[in-house]
């Protein structure tokens, strides 16, 4: 009797299996074409010569130009650098060539990205602009700032690569490359998402592990900083939103991981753009390393350094005086802030 029961059960348990399996990818399917329309209705498409190029435009005042990190887009950079709309800034924040509706043909190169940036803000009618990278949106914020030295007011890095990383002296896996990697394409980035909103302190101990060089008592502190803060943990959310769908993300991900590996040596001391470069001590997806001596050679430059922060430098301690020095820094050097 036992004998014939037993298959029955396998069958049973198969079947309760394969419908909360069923029930799961259709929940994660309705997600994902929600979250799409959110995306695309958000945004807008302007046709450039290099290409389209999808772009968020907030705010009202002096433009800022934003280059989001890897793996991101427009929402990315829209939520990192929403802080400036508050202070009288426009806040203009394009995907990068590779990322969501822009596609890889309109900029494969940083400098073909500043091109298009820089075709961007023509057809916006913008002619100065303030230009702040993130992360590995670094190159084309520096090739930017390069090659139209007399459009940029002020060029600001926040744990930006400023050169080449070849190979990265940590981790040994790069940085966005380690995050495709643990999200594990659409269902990997929808699970973190969820995880952020569910559990932020799992959400964030999976951030810091690949982002942050600091010990387990560091990443106590740092997590109990951004809990008790809601504006932090919103951004932070916000921020692991920005990963997600991964697939519309994918070419873009992978290319930068190229184009960092092949950035040629740059002459900074023809850089006469006002430089602020914010970094964290403790960033394990671009050392401080090579920040330090470019501003060293950048002739017109300042380094906002935290010692004991990792690479989310606006999550934690530093990140109101990042805010404040930021905000500051482009006030100074906008004709029509005029401190």
């Amino acid at each position: 009797m036992k004998f014939r029961l037993l298959p029955r059960a396998v069958f049973l348990l198969v079947v309760l299996t394969l419908f909360v399996l069923g029930g799961i990818l259709a929940w994660f399917q309705s997600w994902r074409s929600a979250r799409m329309v959110d995306l695309y209705s958000a945004s807008q498409i302007v046709a450039t010569k290099n290409g389209p190029i999808e772009y968020i435009r907030h705010g009202e005042g002096p433009a800022v130009l934003v280059f989001h990190d890897a793996p991101g887009g427009y929402d990315q950079g829209a939520a990192l650098a929403g802080f400036l709309v508050d202070e009288g800034f426009q806040v203009i924040s394009p995907s990068r060539p590779g990322y969501l509706r822009t596609p890889l043909e309109t900029g494969i190169t940083p400098e073909n990205q500043a091109d298009a940036a820089a075709q961007l803000l023509d057809s916006l009618g913008i002619e100065q602009t303030s230009v702040l990278g993130f992360g590995w949106g670094g190159p084309a914020a520096l090739e930017f700032a390069r090659r139209f030295p007399q459009r940029t007011s002020a060029l600001v890095f926040v744990g930006a690569a400023v050169g080449r990383l070849n190979p990265p002296a940590a981790p040994a896996v790069p940085f966005p490359q380690a995050v495709g990697e643990r999200l594990t394409g659409d269902v990997g980035s929808w699970l973190y998402a969820r995880l952020s909103e569910n559990d932020p302190v799992a959400a964030l101990r999976a951030a810091f592990s690949i982002s942050s060089l600091g010990d387990a008592a560091a990443f106590e502190s740092w997590a109990g900083l951004v809990l008790d803060n809601p504006d932090q943990l919103e951004l932070f959310r916000a921020l692991a939103l920005s990963l997600s769908p991964m697939s519309p993300r994918e070419l873009g991900l992978r290319n930068d991981l190229l184009q960092v590996r092949a950035f040629p040596e740059i002459p900074f001391q023809s850089i006469t753009t006002p430089v602020l470069l914010v970094h964290g001590g403790l960033d394990k997806a671009i050392p401080v390393a090579p920040v330090e001596a470019a501003k060293s050679k950048l002739p017109n430059s300042e380094l906002l350094l935290f010692p004991d922060d990792g690479h989310l430098v606006f999550l934690g301690r530093g990140a109101s005086i990042a805010e404040d020095r930021i905000t500051a820094f482009l006030k100074k050097h906008t004709p029509s802030h005029g401190e």
